[in-house]
């Protein structure tokens, strides 16, 4: 057996407080390994998107895969990821918090070193998109929310880590940002698809930063990944689109960042791996 030497590390992901989420899955797979996992997350209303709060709880009774059960779950605490983690024996907690609010984020940072001490691995989980995100439909709203938290809510994260991790004076460290493997290319979602190509930007330009001190950066770009949002009349046709012709699962990119994490990954920094069963290529 592979040891990640991550057992005892303290391990901060954002944006996992949807149980079948890509978030929840990455939280499930640090405790396994024997990390300790904080999670902080935004309950957000079903309703910002087109969703009422009867057909997200019809979609809840019913867990058909699709856009009311996805947004369902997105306005649940993070205590069904908690819970699942301590019965299978590990250490997790949560905290809510508004990463778009930067005055937030020292505050969880306060937060979990309360809990569980200094961060050893930093998750930039948490994404916003619009529903409408063509350049027929955009706003500076939907722009400035989509940036501020998947664009600058990720950096503020990342510096404050850098800050306390030099601080605690830490000797290694790792930091794994989320993007889409669409980022260069996402028609009717062009500011979330252009907030994550800024992610995979300032990926390459804060590894060669940071990597004196032993911290790496990398990002996993997932393809197609049924987190609960992709109706089964839709599974088929993207299915054709990957070349493996499989969906891809949230335990796929959750074992993907894992290993970044990991001891073995330990000469990785500055890069974007997609995670798509080789759609986008």
């Amino acid at each position: 057996m592979i040891d990640t030497g991550l057992r005892d590390k303290i391990v901060l992901i954002s944006g996992a407080n949807n149980p079948r989420g890509i978030g929840a899955a990455t939280a499930q797979a640090f405790a396994r390994e024997g990390a300790k996992v904080g999670i902080v997350y935004k309950r957000l209303s079903p309703e910002e998107y087109g969703v009422s709060h009867a057909q997200a709880a019809q979609a809840l009774q019913a867990q058909q895969p699709g856009e009311a059960l996805y947004h369902a779950l997105r306005m649940q605490t993070a205590e069904a990821v908690v819970r699942a983690i301590r019965a299978a024996g590990g250490f997790s907690e949560a905290y809510e918090a508004d990463l778009a609010v930067a005055s937030n984020i020292p505050a969880v940072f306060d937060w979990i070193e309360r809990v569980f001490g200094p961060v050893d691995v930093l998750v930039n989980c948490a994404a916003h998109y619009e529903l409408a995100d063509s350049i027929f439909e955009t706003t500076a709203k939907g722009v400035d929310m989509t940036f501020s938290v998947n664009v600058r809510a990720a950096v503020l994260a990342i510096a404050e880590y850098v800050r306390r991790y030099r601080l605690h004076q830490l000797r290694t460290g790792r930091i794994i940002n989320l993007s889409t493997d669409a980022a260069q290319l996402f028609p009717g979602q062009i500011a979330y698809g252009a907030s994550k190509a800024a992610i995979e930007a300032f990926t390459r330009s804060i590894a060669y930063e940071t990597g004196e001190y032993g911290i790496t950066v990398n990002t996993v770009a997932p393809g197609p990944t049924q987190t609960a949002y992709i109706p089964e009349e839709s599974v088929q046709a993207l299915m054709d689109t990957i070349p493996l012709k499989r969906l891809g699962q949230p335990e796929d990119i959750a074992d993907a960042i894992v290993f970044l994490a990991s001891h073995q990954a330990r000469w990785i920094t500055g890069q974007v791996i997609k995670v798509s069963g080789g759609h986008a290529l």
